[in-house]
C-alpha cells in the first residue's frame, strides 16, 4: 500500500515473539516499554529485548524476580501503566500432580489437570490486572487454545469474552506461529484434532 512506503508496519502474524511485542510497544504504548510482567519465569519471554521494571513469578526463578501470584499482587490499584500475563497453558500437566509431575513438560511448562483449573487462574488474574492497572492501562496476554479431555477449548476466545466482562477493551490479536513443534500432553493415537502451532497475542485497555 502506498502509506506504507518508508516506514516499518506492524503485522498481525508472523514467528518473532520480539518482533510482535515491539510492534504492541509501537502501536497501543506509545513508544514506552511494558512495566510489569506477573507470570515472569525464567525469562526466556524477553530473551533480546528490555525486561520490564517490575517482574512477578509465584515461584521465582531468577534473581530480581518478586514472588507473587498473579492473582495477588503487591501493587496499589491503578498503579501500572502496562502488564503483560504469559501463563501456562496445558492442562492434565501439573507438577506434584501423581503420574505425570516428573513430566518434563510439568517442570518446562507448568499447567493444570482441569480446565476449570486453567478458567480460574485465568480469570482471577485478569481481575487482578484490572484492579492495579490505570484507567486506559494496556494488559497483554498471551495464550493458546489447546484440547482437553477430547474437546477443543479456543481458550483465546474465552480471555476475551472474561476480560470485556470485566471491562477491558480489545484492541488487537497477534498470531505468534511456532517455529518447532510446540508441547503436548496428549497420548500417542489416532490423530483427531488438527495440531496447534501458534499461539495468541492479546491486547486490552482497559475501560474508565
Amino acid at each position: 500500500m502506498a502509506g506504507d512506503v518508508g516506514r516499518s508496519v506492524v503485522r498481525s502474524a508472523g514467528g518473532d515473539q520480539a518482533e510482535i511485542l515491539q510492534g504492541i510497544a509501537a502501536l497501543h504504548l506509545g513508544g514506552e516499554w511494558f512495566e510489569c510482567d506477573v507470570t515472569y519465569g525464567n525469562g526466556v519471554f524477553w530473551r533480546g529485548l528490555q525486561e520490564p521494571a517490575r517482574r512477578f513469578d509465584i515461584d521465582p526463578q531468577v534473581a530480581g524476580v518478586e514472588q507473587a501470584c498473579s492473582m495477588a499482587l503487591p501493587l496499589a490499584d491503578g498503579s501500572v501503566g502496562s502488564l503483560v500475563f504469559d501463563p501456562p497453558f496445558l492442562t492434565y500437566v501439573r507438577a506434584g500432580r501423581e503420574g505425570n509431575g516428573k513430566m518434563v513438560m510439568a517442570g518446562r511448562f507448568s499447567g493444570y489437570w482441569r480446565y476449570d483449573d486453567l478458567e480460574t487462574h485465568y480469570r482471577g488474574s485478569l481481575a487482578e490486572a484490572w484492579r492495579v492497572l490505570r484507567k486506559d492501562g494496556v494488559l497483554v496476554v498471551k495464550c493458546q487454545d489447546i484440547i482437553h479431555n477430547h474437546k477443543m477449548h479456543c481458550t483465546h476466545a474465552n480471555v476475551i469474552e472474561w476480560a470485556e466482562g470485566l471491562g477491558f477493551r480489545l484492541l488487537d490479536l497477534f498470531v505468534l506461529v511456532a517455529s518447532r513443534r510446540m508441547p503436548s500432553p496428549n497420548r500417542a493415537g489416532q490423530q483427531k484434532h488438527a495440531r496447534v502451532f501458534h499461539s495468541y497475542f492479546l491486547v486490552f485497555k482497559r475501560g474508565r
